[in-house]
């Protein structure tokens, strides 16, 4: 089975930008396929802080086209619950990064 065969889940990215008065506004993008894999365990975020990430998600290199400051909302969910970004790491193996990962709570 390929890693693409892997993804079967679907988030899409909600965009944090700031807007006039201290206030932020949100843009919902389309759905971008991956995989989530349930799990409570504790990871330090990009504070270094140790925090409880509720899930771990999985997706290709290329979507990471956002940071921590914006947040996702999972198809598990319906789209309704905008869950915060903690950690984004991007392994690679000697050649090239194979996929992203992405904890969230």
């Amino acid at each position: 089975m390929s890693f693409d065969g892997l993804l079967i889940d679907h988030m899409k990215v909600v965009t944090m930008t700031p807007a006039a008065w201290m206030e932020t506004s949100e843009s919902v993008g389309d759905a971008i396929v991956c995989r989530i894999m349930y799990g409570n365990i504790l990871i330090r975020d990009y504070k270094g802080e140790e925090v409880l990430s509720v899930a771990k998600i999985f997706c290709k290199p290329d979507d990471i086209t956002f940071n921590h400051k914006d947040k996702l909302r999972l198809d598990d969910d319906g789209y309704v619950f905008s869950h915060p970004i903690l950690k984004i790491i991007k392994p690679q193996n000697s050649i090239h990064i194979h996929h992203a990962e992405i904890w969230i709570s």
